[in-house]
């Protein structure tokens, strides 16, 4: 009797333990439930910030893009006015005023192949006298100054050129004779107003001795 009453004390303060154990082990569903909800809470404010990073990113492309064409299109503009402003400053190469007596194109009148060019630069006037002498040789003359209130220009920086062509009337090479050559180029009536035309007085080889240059 007394063996029978030990044994069930003995398998009642077992049957308790094992409650208490399953007690212990049983899983805290409420703080992972927690954990869980916390973790989504970061992860959807992470993404929205991340969001917003990639707007505020798009914007300032955006605009930084914008700028960029603003600054092109402006330095598109700028050559224009340049071009524009250059060609006001050294004056225009071809004399656009009809009435201007002293430019244009002239020949002398004994020899097609002679010419004297005069163009309008504004300040003054270019001056290109040009003599074929062969099929492949041709002189040029370069001069530029202005017209002093007798019809004569006088000048200091004459340059001779002698040109030479090639079988297909291309240039091949040029020649510097000399620079800065003086003389003078007059406005002449030589047999009345119906007879005027320009002569031609070189200081270094009197190239222009027996030219007399009309239009």
């Amino acid at each position: 009797m007394k063996k029978g009453l030990v044994f069930a004390l003995i398998m009642t303060m077992a049957l308790c333990s094992c409650g208490k154990e399953k007690s212990h082990q049983r899983p805290d569903h409420s703080s992972k439930t927690s954990t869980t909800t916390a973790a989504s809470a970061e992860t959807t404010t992470a993404a929205q910030e991340e969001a917003a990073e990639t707007t505020a990113a798009e914007t300032t492309a955006a605009t930084a893009s914008s700028d960029s064409d603003t600054t092109t299109t402006t330095t598109d503009a700028a050559p224009a006015e340049t071009t524009d402003a250059a060609y006001e400053s050294a004056g225009s190469h071809v004399n656009l005023d009809t009435e201007d007596l002293f430019a244009g194109q002239f020949f002398d009148e004994n020899n097609s192949n002679f010419s004297m060019v005069l163009d309008n630069i504004g300040n003054g006037y270019k001056v290109n006298i040009s003599r074929k002498v062969s099929d492949t040789q041709i002189d040029n003359w370069y001069i530029t100054g202005q017209f002093d209130g007798r019809a004569v220009l006088h000048y200091d920086n004459c340059s001779k050129y002698i040109i030479t062509l090639d079988e297909n009337g291309l240039t091949s090479s040029t020649e510097t004779v000399y620079t800065n050559g003086t003389g003078y180029i007059a406005i002449s009536e030589r047999g009345g107003p119906e007879d005027t035309g320009y002569v031609w007085k070189d200081d270094v080889d009197n190239a222009g001795s027996s030219a007399f240059f009309k239009k």
